[in-house]
């Protein structure tokens, strides 16, 4: 392997919708917290859609890219 061209990795927590938190290696030293995974979306749930739900990620969104205008 050659030296020098592969990034460091860090251990990081990553927070899942349930509460639950699990270690895993990322290249980025940052903790994540999950808003979608296998407990609440729909590929794993069943369900098709939840009205309740499209109002916050709308908002969700509009406020993650605030910056661009959106």
């Amino acid at each position: 392997m050659k030296k020098g061209i592969h990034p460091e990795y860090y251990e990081i927590n990553v927070t899942r919708t349930d509460g639950k938190t699990v270690k895993m290696f990322s290249s980025k030293n940052k903790d994540l917290v999950l808003s979608v995974d296998c407990y609440n979306h729909p590929a794993w749930t069943g369900q098709r859609s939840n009205v309740n739900d499209k109002g916050r990620r709308t908002a969700d969104f509009k406020k993650k890219f605030a910056g661009f205008g959106f």
